[in-house]
């Protein structure tokens, strides 16, 4: 039985999921294209697990209604600062969204956006309820 979880507001689907993220650098020349199978649990969907502050970075600015997610974000790391901003939207068994991040590296303006869509693909079996059943291809395009 499918259920919706509640996301700061925005309808996700929990169950099996294919995502697609593609990265763009200013400094390569082509994007990285990486396809995963998840399956996606309600409590990897609560407000904290989805927002929360990951290492270095921190998250700001959080803003949400039933179908988008926007938010700022500061990385501190190897003596320099990346900031970006996001967006996340989703309509229950679909979702996609991006983020774009900028830093100064050695006097060099290093840009990196990253897109993301995904879509449900069903129920997830018990044996996929572990991130170790993750599936993930790497392209570049």
């Amino acid at each position: 039985m499918a259920f919706n979880a509640q996301a700061e507001g925005i309808k996700i689907t929990p169950g099996k999921w294919q995502i697609q993220l593609t990265s763009t650098m200013s400094m390569m020349p082509q994007p990285m294209t990486k396809t995963m199978e998840e399956c996606i649990t309600a409590d990897q969907l609560s407000p904290a697990e989805l927002m929360k502050d990951s290492g270095n970075c921190k998250v700001s600015d959080v803003k949400s209604t039933s179908s988008d997610l926007t938010w700022n974000m500061v990385c501190k790391n190897h003596g320099g600062e990346m900031a970006g901003t996001g967006h996340f939207t989703s309509a229950g068994s679909q979702m996609n969204g991006s983020m774009d991040m900028a830093m100064n590296m050695n006097g060099q303006a290093l840009k990196i956006q990253t897109k993301w869509n995904g879509k449900r693909l069903g129920a997830c079996r018990s044996e996929e309820h572990t991130s170790e059943s993750s599936h993930v291809a790497i392209s570049y395009a």
